[in-house]
């Protein structure tokens, strides 16, 4: 069942979290505002990885991550570059830049694997979109949660980045 969402977006590169999901795919949004409605672009969120000490294997469930740009929302999906999806269950710092992240590794459906998870490689939020355009108003969205994920409220939270 697709999610709908109403948000007030302030300034071009606003951001959500969307909480009671992991993931989001396809989000649609148009912003309305007494001038005109303009289709919303989006990009997820990103987080970069920080092991400059040691390598990750595909087996480690403790990530150390740096260069987050806005809160999370646990749990969460985050995407790697080797497309391995991973599920994370405990977040240290949530509303910092910097933080050690539990995960679950190879969900859905996904591998478990080192690739994408070396010092500096950038990982996106699935729970978490960049809204990119420069309209600014009422924004109406409307996104899939991902595959097995339970049917959430409508609850939400709107934050700047």
């Amino acid at each position: 069942m697709p999610l709908n969402l109403m948000v007030t977006k302030v300034t071009q590169n606003d951001w959500i979290a969307i909480a009671g999901v992991r993931g989001v795919w396809f989000p649609v949004g148009v912003v309305a505002t007494t001038a005109a409605n303009t289709a919303e672009t989006f990009t997820y969120g990103t987080l970069a990885i920080n092991n400059a000490g040691t390598a990750y294997s595909a087996t480690d469930t403790s990530i150390v991550v740096g260069t987050v740009k806005a809160t999370r929302k646990v749990p969460y999906y985050v995407l790697t570059g080797g497309g391995e999806i991973m599920e994370v269950t405990a977040d240290s710092a949530p509303t910092t830049t910097a933080a050690t992240l539990t995960v679950r590794r190879g969900v859905l459906g996904t591998t478990a694997s080192a690739t994408g998870l070396a010092n500096t490689n950038v990982c996106h939020i699935l729970n978490q979109l960049i809204l990119t355009s420069s309209a600014v108003g009422t924004l109406l969205i409307r996104a899939s949660p991902m595959v097995g994920e339970p049917t959430p409220s409508d609850t939400f939270s709107t934050l700047s980045g």
